[in-house]
């Protein structure tokens, strides 16, 4: 055997029809070797010739000798019809008798976690499926780990990855049979279930809240990891009505999605099935929820940063930093719409910890080329400040970048009800012990607390009084007497008050003259990109 049996997908082609193929090659396409042989080569595998398929087989029609030397370019098809890209070389062996050579040049179609399919293995099978004439009944679960990220948070991200493989693997134990099961992100998974038993409706439903009853009966034991390390999770499920009901692939996993949502309200393993009209609003929340995480990643959500400024002599004090996201299909996604998805899917913790990092590394990138800044508040909700180590993880951050303290202020948001109030208070506190800045956002709103504030007075440097109540500020009594009394607690509390929002003149000098310390809206600036307010500081700080 030579070497290249034992490392390359190697693929023998007789008469057009496959004759034999390695254990690679069938691991690559996640089939037995017994299915593969006798296939058509021409449903297998598909030539790209400029980016246009060409039929396979006039690849071996002019093959005399000329093309054992010559790199092809071309797809396969696995089991659940995802084409990977390869490149390939073929070698005549004898007459019509042919050997393919593979190197694969993509497939997303594999976590890399858990080592099962993805999301992408699951649109693709569920898409042929669903255009094939006379399909089976199918039907998809969502699977979803119920708070996850604590795993992470108590025992460190290799346990939480370690969890979410042997908790893939059992969920393919189990169901393999019944269909397609697929990690898609964090904590959910996917499975595709086909009436391959042709049961009928009624029977195949009995058959689907069986599996979902099971399921939930599953996540009572706790599963086992190295270390002997015991860790019990509930999850929510989701499930599709039959796939007749929906147009397209899409659909029917958003309409999974939603149920699982659903499961999510209550505190142990639940499942509901889906209703079968979809709100308008979730494809385009679906999309979003997809592409968060990979936007984080590649940075493709910018910073930008609205300029504070002192009322009494129109002095730079500040800026705010704020998310910006430009999507290439959705155009400009507001911070609220996906800073509430983050909570949601439970990557609200890593975003605003990703936004700190980002505005340390300003700073400090900043100071290098002897620009100095004043200070920048980062927005952080309450469900990441209820987080045990969020102040351990923010010290790793200033530690890693070197950003100094004093040039830093956490603006407390509260987007979310709050469920862990000890240790909120406790990371606010040592988050002012730390040597940065504590301001309340939103001050104002339906969510801020004056029982909080009075708790937190002591670790307070900033009230931030909400555009909400600035907006008719110089035409409604109401406005104009309610921002005079948060000024006035903010004298009481010894922290200074800054207004947002101020769009004005007649605002701007309304509020200076109730006693308001700082101000930040379209008045002044709009939000910067790094570069323009790069430029402002140089200005500012010649004047």
């Amino acid at each position: 055997m030579q070497i290249e049996d034992s490392f390359l997908p190697i693929l023998i082609v007789q008469d057009g029809q496959v004759n034999s193929c390695n254990q690679v090659f069938s691991a690559l396409l996640n089939l037995t070797i017994s299915d593969i042989i006798d296939l058509n080569i021409s449903g297998l595998l598909h030539l790209k010739v400029n980016g246009e398929c060409r039929d396979i087989n006039t690849l071996f029609d002019d093959s005399n000798g000329i093309i054992e030397d010559e790199i092809h370019s071309g797809e396969l098809v696995d089991c659940n019809y995802y084409h990977i890209k390869v490149q390939f070389y073929c070698k005549k062996i004898e007459i019509s008798t042919f050997k393919l050579c593979f190197k694969i040049i993509e497939n997303k179609a594999i976590d890399p976690i858990s080592g099962l399919p993805n999301g992408w293995a699951m649109s693709a099978r569920a898409t042929h499926l669903f255009n094939t004439s006379n399909p089976l009944n199918l039907r998809m679960l969502v699977v979803s780990v119920d708070n996850f990220s604590t795993i992470n948070f108590r025992y460190g991200f290799d346990a939480g990855d370690e969890y979410l493989g042997v908790f893939g693997q059992h969920l393919q134990s189990r169901l393999q049979h019944e269909g397609l099961v697929v990690r898609f992100s964090n904590a959910r998974f996917g499975i595709l279930i086909e009436n391959r038993d042709y049961l009928s409706s009624l029977d195949f439903i009995d058959h689907i809240t069986a599996i979902c009853q099971n399921l939930c009966n599953w996540s009572l034991e706790p599963l086992c990891l190295t270390s002997n390390l015991m860790v019990n999770k509930s999850i929510s499920i989701g499930v599709s009505a039959d796939h007749s009901e929906y147009d397209n692939y899409f659909a029917m996993e958003i309409a999974a999605e939603t149920a699982m949502r659903e499961s999510e309200r209550h505190s142990n393993s639940h499942y509901c099935f889906a209703k079968t009209t979809i709100k308008p609003d979730l494809m385009m929340n679906k999309l979003i929820i997809d592409e968060f995480p990979a936007a984080i990643e590649n940075s493709l959500i910018k910073i930008h940063y609205q300029p504070q400024y002192e009322l009494t002599n129109n002095k730079l004090v500040g800026f705010e930093a704020l998310s910006r996201w430009i999507h290439q299909d959705l155009g400009y996604i507001a911070p609220d719409v996906f800073v509430r998805i983050a909570e949601d899917i439970g990557l609200h913790f890593e975003f605003d910890l990703w936004v700190f990092s980002q505005v340390c590394k300003q700073l400090v990138q900043w100071r290098e080329m002897d620009v100095y800044s004043p200070r920048v508040a980062i927005n952080i909700s309450f469900k990441t400040l209820e987080m045990t180590n969020f102040v351990t993880r923010l010290q790793a951050i200033i530690a890693k970048t070197g950003c100094p303290k004093h040039l830093l202020e956490i603006e407390v948001t509260e987007t979310a009800s709050i469920t862990n109030m000890l240790t909120l208070i406790d990371n606010v506190r040592a988050v002012k012990d730390l040597g940065l800045h504590i301001a309340i956002d939103d001050f104002g709103t339906g969510y801020s607390s004056l029982s909080l504030v009075r708790t937190l007075r002591s670790s307070l440097d900033t009230l931030k009084i909400d555009r909400s109540l600035i907006a008719d500020i110089c035409d409604s009594k109401l406005d104009r007497e309610f921002a005079r009394k948060v000024i006035g607690l903010g004298e009481v509390l010894e922290v200074k008050v800054l207004a947002e929002g101020v769009e004005t003149l007649a605002q701007r000098d309304l509020l200076q003259a109730l006693g308001c310390d700082y101000a930040q809206g379209y008045y002044f600036d709009k939000a910067l990109s790094d570069i323009e307010a790069k430029k402002l500081i140089i200005n500012q700080n010649s004047d």
